[in-house]
């Protein structure tokens, strides 16, 4: 009697251990954030893991798999990465594809050294925060996605604002969905709750109830406290007349609701469309400091885990220059010049490490038609590989959809773009020195040794002279 193999405990285990198994993909990106909903197209984030190996397994096929892969499709390119989305298929083969695609891209913005900061201004206490140049090349503050008040998935009851900086809701956000997604939520989560709310008012109407007595009994000086009132205490007939109360105060109500159900914090709508309520009622509008507030909390971290600096407060120390006064520049290639007369459309598109990223408004060389940005204005396709132009790296943010946003700036020195330049091989900047330095001294002229047997001229120098007090 044939009987079917069973796996130990152990190797149960070491099956399912990350050892032995790849982490399951994640959930790609929805069809409204792609490119042009191309198959080939890079998506927005990664969905898989990527794994490398070194040169000499990957020319035996090994990757740490059940199976060698194949030579011929893992060998053409030049960096090992692959993303295995299925180990062993019914077909017994290994389903991979290259990983290049954000493997370098990761790479490559690593190599920039950019903070990720939250997606707008906080009004608290900023803590480590540096400047930056917003769209309409005003300098702003940013902040850190790694403060303590703003990296937090936990609710604060006691303080509304804290509550509404976390990143992380049980609840959507109101203002990103369909109609129909909508009105599938509320049937779903939020019409089968009506009982649990209810009780959920009983006790802030017992905690409302027991704040106004305790206020009462410190004007009367405690004479007469009452005993505090239990939210079971609380009749049906009162908690009517409650929720009568909080119908005319929109936005109390609204607080009450987003707590419940634990919902993102949504920014409010413009005085313009809200004036004939607010006077009507006389409704006070309360504006959250959340970062989220107007596009909606992040799918992940707010920094996603693409870098882990808290601030560009740090010096550069070139190998030959020494530590530079500003960061590195950065080439980038114009993936479209600006159009002038069109609006917001107008904008230059660059592409910076990977990323496409716009160029700053305002009163800036960018701006101005600097000879260093002409290729800005005009299209050139003569130029091989694109025209670029070099900006200054400054911070990058997480969208909602979890794209990287980076954002560039003008290069401040010219001594920057010129290293930077000398990188490539397009500048010779320490080379010019020195021929410039050999022009301005004079060669030192040889010293004849004293011995008249020895007519040989030494090109050593006393010690007066090394130190420049044979002049004094």
């Amino acid at each position: 009697m044939a009987t079917s193999r069973s796996v130990s405990p152990g190797g149960a285990l070491l099956r399912a251990s990350r050892l032995f198994s790849v982490p399951a993909p994640i959930p790609p990106p929805s069809p409204e954030i792609g490119f042009f909903g191309s198959v080939t197209a890079t998506t927005a984030f990664p969905t898989h893991q990527v794994i490398t190996t070194l040169n000499s397994s990957r020319r035996r096929g090994d990757w740490g798999l059940k199976r060698p892969l194949p030579l011929r499709s893992t060998t053409k390119g030049k960096t090992a990465m692959i993303r295995v989305k299925q180990i062993d298929s019914i077909e017994h083969i290994t389903d991979y594809s290259t990983a290049t695609d954000h493997g370098l891209t990761l790479q490559k913005f690593q190599e920039l050294r950019l903070p990720v900061t939250l997606p707008q201004v906080d009004k608290g206490d900023y803590g480590n925060t540096f400047i930056t140049t917003t769209r309409l090349g005003l300098p702003r503050l940013v902040k850190s996605a790694f403060e303590e008040d703003g990296d937090s998935t936990t609710a604060d009851p006691a303080d509304i604002s804290k509550r509404d900086m976390r990143w992380k809701f049980s609840g959507p956000w109101l203002a990103g969905m369909m109609p129909g997604a909508f009105e599938k939520w509320m049937a779903k989560n939020v019409r089968p709750r009506r009982a649990e709310f209810r009780e959920f008012l009983r006790k802030r109407l017992a905690e409302e109830m027991n704040t106004q007595a305790l206020l009462k009994a410190e004007d009367s000086e405690g004479l007469g406290a009452a005993a505090p009132i239990d939210p079971p205490s609380i009749t049906e007939d009162q908690i009517i007349e409650y929720l009568r109360k909080l119908r005319y105060n929109n936005m109390e109500l609204y607080d009450m609701v987003g707590q419940f159900l634990d919902l993102a914090p949504l920014a409010p709508a413009r005085l313009s469309d809200m004036a004939k309520e607010v006077l009507k009622r006389g409704v006070r509008l309360k504006k959250s400091d959340s970062p989220y507030a107007d596009r909606g909390p992040p799918i992940t971290h707010p920094s996603a885990g693409i870098s882990y600096l808290r601030t560009n407060m740090y010096l550069d120390n070139h190998p030959v220059y020494g530590p530079q006064a500003v960061h590195p520049a950065v080439r980038a290639r114009v993936l479209r010049p600006r159009k002038k007369g069109l609006g917001l459309n107008s904008d230059a598109k660059l592409g910076v490490a990977g990323f496409a990223v716009d160029t700053p408004f305002g009163e800036s060389p960018l701006n101005q038609g600097s000879i260093a940005y002409k290729a800005l204005e005009v299209f050139n396709p003569t130029i091989k590989g694109g025209a670029s132009i070099f900006v200054q790296p400054l911070s990058a943010t997480v969208d909602p959809s979890g794209r990287v946003v980076p954002v560039v700036g003008d290069v401040t020195m010219d001594m920057s773009r010129l290293i930077a330049q000398e990188l490539i091989g397009k500048e010779k900047v320490f080379v010019e020195s020195l021929k410039t330095k050999e022009k301005k001294e004079p060669p030192m002229r040889p010293i004849q040794s004293r011995s008249p047997r020895n007519r040989t001229p030494s090109w050593r120098t006393s010690s007066g002279q090394a130190y420049g007090t044979d002049k004094l």
